[in-house]
């Protein structure tokens, strides 16, 4: 494959990563994780991916800035960024085919638990401990996987007083919080040549995925996209434990 496919690849998974995010508050992650691998290499994916998060993070913080509520966000926002760098230390003791079995695991896990749950959603009480329980896992699975939304989003949900004070609020939390791990990333030497002939593809994708996403966000059967997204992650995670077990 040539570099301009790669490049245009890396584009449209971005995009549509950031598109699912805009209308659905997270799941960028999970889509950027999940295709990325197929067009560059694992490593090149969990080290580019902070940075596009930080990227829509930015954009949509400073885009839903007033509707944030700091006080709800405080407590889960300090305890991801512990639990990232607790997660991106465990990360220097594992291998790439390890860490393809666990994000497959993972991405099934989440899919399953999504539509077993749509109907009848288990309710978190937004407490501190709750809140710092669903911080510490995000983190931890973002210094892992690059994906710390569903922790989050099961909080927020439940803590946010309106559907936009949710959106603003992971989205301001998933800014700091892949900003720090794109930080790590950097000092642990994984920011190479190679690497950043992905970013301006990435973030064109990322700042029109965005734009447009948010548009929908109000106008968009989330419903639908939900069981599109969940679909996908039982897919992508079924061919990540194929492709680590070296099935085909």
């Amino acid at each position: 494959m040539s570099n301009y496919a790669v490049y245009f690849f890396v584009f449209l998974v971005i995009f549509a990563g950031s598109f699912v995010q805009g209308i659905a508050g997270f799941g960028s992650a999970m889509v950027w994780m999940s295709f990325l691998p197929l067009f560059i290499e694992f490593k090149e994916a969990s080290a580019l991916v902070p940075f596009m998060l930080t990227g829509i993070g930015l954009q949509m913080t400073l885009k839903l800035y007033k509707d944030i509520n700091f006080k709800t966000a405080i407590v889960p926002l300090a305890v991801s960024i512990v639990g990232t760098f607790i997660g991106a230390w465990i990360l220097n003791f594992t291998t790439t085919h390890t860490m393809q079995i666990v994000l497959g695991i993972f991405l099934i896990l989440v899919g399953v638990y999504s539509f077993a749950t749509s109907k009848n959603p288990i309710q978190i009480k937004a407490t501190p401990l709750n809140g710092g329980i669903a911080g510490m896992t995000a983190g931890i699975f973002t210094g892992l996987l690059n994906i710390g939304g569903p922790p989050l989003g099961l909080y927020y949900n439940a803590a946010a007083e309106s559907t936009m004070e949710f959106k603003a609020n992971i989205e301001f939390n998933f800014l700091l919080m892949y900003g720090w791990a794109a930080i790590l990333k950097f000092f642990n030497g994984e920011v190479t040549k190679g690497l950043l002939q992905y970013f301006v593809p990435g973030y064109i994708g990322v700042i029109l995925g965005g734009i447009l996403g948010l548009y929908f966000f109000s106008k968009f059967d989330k419903k639908k996209v939900s069981y599109i997204v969940w679909t996908m992650l039982i897919i992508m995670g079924t061919f990540q434990l194929a492709k680590a077990f070296k099935l085909f």
